[in-house]
């Protein structure tokens, strides 16, 4: 009698057994979907862990996109892609850059004729036979500007006009701030007792250097020995800012 009860109380738990693993089976089925997912410890199959939304098939990555594109490695317009390379516009060296490049700097710009004033700085002066006047040009651009090289002078009168020839110095490059001026020399050489090959001058053609438009000084030196045809006359001018 006694064995007998041991097996209907043995056959009760493994039917209760039973009916509970089938109920728990039940359960993870509806509220999960499809087991697939990753192999639990102890070999058997494990749900996929609580906030998937979709079925655990394994995936571990998924494609990015940047912050206003989309693509397979982030390729967004702007941002960084999940590569870890900024896919965004940057500036290239062809822009303006702080640091210089063609605008920058610039360079002061040649002094213009329109841009200078003309005087006489000295109308004449010196003692002897070879005298000196100086010209002055003065910025009147509103802005710096340079001066580099020899002027053109023409001693004018009514009939006749000389070209005055150059020194052999070396010029150098004057920079003028507005208002600034700078001066260059005309040598010239006065009639001596005896000599006849003289002319009078009215006017002084002045060119600056590296223009094309001259202006008129009045001329207040005297007679000047004409020495057009010599090879080394004794009148001469010399570069801006010597």
């Amino acid at each position: 009698m006694s064995k007998l009860r041991n097996r209907r109380t043995n056959a009760r738990k493994t039917a209760v057994a039973a009916a509970g693993a089938a109920a728990l089976l039940a359960l993870l089925t509806a509220c999960n979907g499809t087991a697939t997912g990753s192999v639990s410890a102890d070999g058997g199959s494990a749900a996929p862990a609580a906030g998937d939304n979709s079925t655990a098939t394994g995936s571990t990555g998924g494609s990015g996109s940047g912050s206003s594109g989309s693509g397979s490695s982030g390729s967004g317009s702007s941002g960084t892609s999940a590569g870890g390379s900024t896919s965004g516009s940057s500036t290239s060296g062809g822009g303006t850059s702080s640091s210089g490049g063609s605008s920058s700097t610039g360079s002061v710009p040649t002094c213009q004729a329109s841009q200078l004033g003309y005087s006489w700085a000295d109308p004449g002066s010196g003692t002897g036979q070879q005298k000196h006047a100086v010209v002055a040009f003065t910025n009147k651009s509103g802005h710096s500007c340079t001066m580099y090289g020899f002027p053109g002078v023409d001693l004018v009168n009514s009939g006749q006009k000389w070209s005055l020839p150059r020194t052999n110095a070396t010029p150098k490059r004057v920079t003028l701030a507005n208002g600034a001026s700078t001066n260059f020399a005309i040598t010239f050489l006065v009639p001596g007792q005896g000599d006849s090959s003289d002319f009078t001058p009215t006017t002084v053609v002045v060119t600056a250097p590296n223009q094309r438009t001259s202006f008129d000084l009045p001329w207040h030196g005297g007679a000047v020995v004409l020495q057009d045809g010599a090879t080394h006359p004794g009148s001469f001018i010399g570069p801006v800012g010597e």
